[in-house]
């Protein structure tokens, strides 16, 4: 589940800011993390504008242009400045680069107007450079950033120096603001940007065609990187390749951005390029121009040069920089049906946005996306309807985004959201409610929300028919059946209408008119992660995921079409009916680990509802139809219980059970956190469930874990019945999902790994060489991976990876319910279970400790003999947040770790420092990267896509398969990009056991 969280704005999304109030708190869990502020500095802005004779035609419109963009920014918002290239005749230097011609000053009202001003001074034929320079001028460009000596912007007499009076009046007005950039005109040291700490940091490249760079010149900044590199303790990577067309790949102004943006400085490159050249040294060109956005997280634009596309774009830039970022949930793809292990070209998010003023109604979202392959830059991106980009430079959803399913509308006229505000979905961008299946359900149902297919199931019996049967029906003609809802008939058909979707509260700004559905139509989709069930034929994709407004959701995922992104029906439990009034309420506040209780109107703990994991069991005939869906829905924090429904069709879903900690058998059930995965065993016609037995709330939530009552097993039923057929016992809580293993690929599971809170790794055995019947089934501990001094949990599926001679479990421990604890002491571990044949030794084998393990280094430790495995130690405070994937052989997790002030990271407030790790196989030393923004890192997804684009020289477009993961490092520093994997696969691997039909 991707706890993504970002944000701090009322338009955009995200942080959950609590009551100005001391610490005082016994309970936690992981919205701990939204109770911080975000930086509010200004983005420091350097525009970079080719001023060589290729500016000649589209001068007068480019001034204009940016003329235009200077006058729209809204005053104090950003710190703007100009660099351009630099020019000869005495008494200019020859040093050819870039040079500061207007400092980064805060644009005020005053600025603003000398900078416009200047740039009507400007002349085509006086103020052309002789040649431009690209990589040496971004390498200046970096110098003034960060207060180095100048190699080309000093000695040059339209430069910005104290004291500078040569110029026109409009210039001379510019040097004589203070914020110079030099303190003379010799100067030996930039002045940088003067901006708070926590300002960001952004080049918009504005080119006008290629450039002149020599094989001098390149030899230059090349050199001038790598002291850089040095300068800043950084390892430099190997030069970037593939650019297609390659004419401009000796040009190291894409190395340059690449280093910028890792750098200290972290400075975000966007690139415009005016007037595309399409012959000649073009091609070449934009493919450097695209490289340079790409390899530091920023965009690329091909523009005309008619000024009003230039205007547009500059100004859609200026709207990414001020946006505030977002919260999501994890991706989920369908899984192809023409191709096993394929995904179709489809990514579903779960979105949710807290209430930044604590109250418990929370707006969320589903939205979808595709990936978009880039053969000239051989790179893999997240794109949106239109083909653009999705995400934007702070490694969230850019804010001219647009999703799928998302149309132009004026339903926020009265709650003008997104960047900048607008009364309209399109584009969604960064908003969460904006666009997407909540679009789609407010537009349906505007007027009247008697259609919508809710349903629920109080007293209904197996094999019931929710679409058919009128008393499964969440509606007010029965009323009478829902009295948990309240007591008062009048007030109950008031919340069963609200939870409908009319607008009955009298707390929203709806568009008014003959609209009456609610702005909040659909909740947040907080910890769900979407399940996604490929149908085939007219039917299709279908994505079924729960929310916290109290419903499971059947949504149609085609991409376009009748039906897309509609809505097919929701149901409501029966067990959530008591916290329903609440949230038509929206009062009491929500209570978190950092809210002092004040005398009156005391917060509560959050509800939650359909909060959890969807376990997924598909049949398919021999021509690949489907003959039977079911879905296993569990609750997390919403409840100590699971559902069972048939979907196999999609639109009438049938109940089929639910297991709750009142029935026999049952009473260990803590709340359900586990995914119900579903298998294939020997001696059970039926498949099983085999899932941990969830959270036990109560204990592990205390500062000091309290004794275990619930949730310390792992339960084993019948998929189609729900009978119970084992409980086998562990110490403490089992919130994580098991890991199944098919050991002799025969089709049946006979093993599965566990891990609970107490920091222990099982091992389960379901059949020996000579029997399967459940007598044999057994449980023993493989790692005790806590010590007496420090306590480690895990509340992630362990990642498991066979080869011939041991099996790898690989996990990381890490209590993400207390995100803002400092002391803890986790690490990544990787086990090896040196047994690879079928069940339990008369005697279980020694169990594994921390001190056998050996701390990763920078060699490769396939041999197990050598150790009992080994650890990937993280910084005091650091947890793994996510559940780690393993992909053509390389391990991808994510860690968060709380801001104290004490790791430097000032500026991510409460939601800390989100880092994703790359871990070759076995042991070596991984790779990792800060994440933009900090928060929960979503768990990695990875695979291969179908994809379909166009050689560059070719007009037939090319469907391929490509290898993607969402989660590894990249240049965006998002934990929702996509991005080509590293090398292959250069171990004996087996599949452990292959049976899910959706991207987990």
């Amino acid at each position: 589940m991707f706890r993504f969280s970002r944000i701090p704005s009322l338009m955009a999304l995200a942080i959950f800011l609590m009551p100005a109030l001391s610490a005082q708190a016994q309970y936690t869990s992981d919205i701990d993390i939204y109770s911080g502020n975000s930086t509010t500095d200004r983005p420091n802005v350097l525009i970079i504008l080719d001023n060589t004779a290729n500016w000649t035609t589209a001068f007068p419109n480019e001034m204009a242009a940016l003329k235009s963009t200077i006058a729209g920014l809204t005053d104090n918002k950003f710190n703007v400045g100009l660099m351009m290239f630099t020019e000869t005749g005495n008494p200019n230097s020859n040093e050819d680069g870039g040079y500061v011609r207007a400092a980064i000053r805060t644009m005020d009202s005053n600025y603003k107007t000398k900078f416009q001003d200047m740039l009507t001074g400007f002349d085509v034929g006086a103020d052309k450079s002789n040649g431009g320079k690209a990589g040496k001028t971004m390498a200046e460009a970096y110098y003034y950033f960060t207060g180095s000596a100048p190699n080309s912007g000093n000695n040059k007499v339209k430069a910005d120096y104290t004291g500078n009076k040569s110029g026109t009046p409009s210039s001379n007005a510019i040097y004589s603001t203070s914020g110079n950039a030099l303190a003379s005109v010799s100067a030996t040291r930039y002045i940088p940007p003067g901006s708070g700490v926590c300002a960001r940091n952004y080049i918009i490249y504005i080119s006008n065609g290629a450039v002149q760079d020599n094989a001098n010149d390149n030899t230059d900044a090349s050199n001038r990187l790598r002291a850089a590199y040095a300068a800043a303790s950084m390892a430099r990577p190997a030069d970037i390749t593939g650019l297609s067309p390659n004419g401009s790949q000796e040009n190291f102004a894409d190395e340059w951005a690449r280093f910028m943006r890792n750098s200290p400085s972290n400075i975000t490159t966007y690139t415009v390029d005016v007037d595309k050249v399409t012959t000649g040294q073009g091609p070449g060109w934009s493919a450097l121009l695209r490289s340079m956005a790409q390899q530091s997280g920023g965009e690329y634009f091909s523009v005309s040069s008619s000024g009003t596309e230039l205007a547009e774009k500059l100004s859609s830039i200026f709207n990414q920089i001020q946006s505030v970022d977002s919260v999501f949930s994890s991706a989920s793809l369908p899984v192809s049906t023409s191709a096993r292990g394929s995904f179709d070209n489809q990514v579903f998010m779960g979105m949710f946005r807290p209430d930044r003023d604590s109250h418990p109604r929370w707006r969320g979202n589903l939205k979808q996306y595709q990936f978009k392959y880039d053969p000239i830059t051989d790179t893999l991106a997240l794109v949106g309807a239109d083909g653009e980009a999705a995400i934007g430079d702070k490694g969230f959803i850019s804010t001219s985004a647009v999703s799928f399913w998302t149309s132009a509308s004026t339903f926020w006229t009265n709650q003008q959201l997104g960047t900048p505000p607008s009364s309209s979905d399109r584009p969604d961008g960064e908003v969460v409610e904006k666009g997407g299946v909540a679009q789609l359900i407010r537009t349906a149902n505007a007027t009247t929300q008697a259609n919508r297919n809710l349903y629920t199931c109080v007293g209904c019996a197996t094999g019931t028919v929710l679409s058919s049967t009128a008393a499964a029906k969440f509606a007010t003609a029965n009323s009478s059946s829902f009295t948990a809802i309240s007591s008062n008939s009048t007030e109950r058909d008031q919340i069963i209408n609200w939870i409908r979707g009319t607008d009955n509260a009298a707390d929203e700004n709806g568009p008014g008119g003959t609209t009456t559905i609610r702005p909040s139509v659909h909740g947040d989709v907080l910890h769900s992660r979407p399940a996604v069930v490929n149908y085939g034929g007219s039917t299709g994709v279908v994505v079924f995921y729960g929310s916290n407004d109290g419903m499971l959701r059947a949504i149609s995922g085609k991409q376009t079409g009748t039906g897309a992104g509609k809505e097919l029906w929701g149901f409501i439990p029966e067990e959530h009916f008591p916290k329903l009034k609440r949230l038509r309420d929206n009062t009491p506040k929500i209570r978190i680990s950092t809210t002092n209780l004040p005398a009156s109107d005391l917060p509560t703990l959050r509800d939650y509802f359909v909060d959890g994991p969807i376990g997924l069991y598909q049949e398919k005939n021999a021509s690949g139809g489907n003959t039977k869906t079911h879905l296993y829905v569990a609750m997390r924090r919403g409840g100590r219980f699971i559902y069972a429904l048939d979907v196999t069709d999609p639109t009438a879903p049938k109940f089929l059970w639910k297991k709750s900690y009142n029935d026999t058998n049952f009473e260990k059930l803590g709340q359900t956190w586990s995914e119900p995965v579903v298998a294939k065993i020997k001696g059970n016609t039926n498949p099983v469930i085999i899932m941990g037995a969830g959270y036990d709330a109560d204990a592990e939530d205390l500062a000091t874990a309290g004794t275990t009552t619930m949730g310390n097993a792992v339960l084993i039923l019948d998929a189609f019945t729900g009978a119970h057929l084992k409980t086998l016992n562990t110490t403490r809580s089992v919130a994580a999902d098991v890991n199944v293993v098919d050991s002799d690929s025969d089709g049946y599971v006979d093993r599965a790994y566990a891990v609970d809170t107490a920091g222990k790794i099982y091992r389960i055995d379901l059949e020996t060489p000579s029997s399967s019947d459940q007598s044999v089934w057994n449980i023993y501990t493989l790692a005790e991976l806590s010590e007496t001094s420090t306590t480690r949990k895990f509340f992630y599926r362990p990642d498991v990876l066979r080869t011939q001679k041991f099996t790898a479990i690989m996990v990381g421990s890490g209590d993400r319910e207390k995100p803002l604890y400092t002391s803890s002491n986790d690490a990544f571990f990787t086990i090896f279970d040196e047994r690879v044949s079928k069940g339990t030794p008369a005697a279980a084998p020694t169990t594994i400790k921390k001190s056998e393990l050996r701390e990763v280094g920078s060699t490769a430790q396939t041999n197990p003999s050598l150790a009992k495995g080994c650890f990937i130690p993280l910084a005091r405070g650091e947890k793994v947040v996510n559940a780690s994937t393993t992909f053509l052989g390389t391990t991808y997790f994510g860690t968060n770790q709380p801001n104290n002030g004490s790791n430097g990271q000032t500026c991510t407030a409460n939601l800390g420092l989100a880092k994703t790790y790359a871990a070759p196989l076995f042991c070596r030393a991984p790779e990792s990267q800060d994440l933009e923004g900090g928060g929960l890192p979503p768990s990695p997804v990875a695979g291969f896509v179908t994809v379909t684009y166009t050689p560059p020289g070719s007009d037939s477009p090319v469907t391929t398969q490509k290898p993607f993961v969402i989660g590894k490092p990249n240049p965006k520093k998002s934990p929702l990009q996509a991005s080509l994997p590293p090398g292959k696969l250069t171990i004996p691997q087996r599949r452990q056991y292959w049976y899910q039909q959706n991207a987990r």
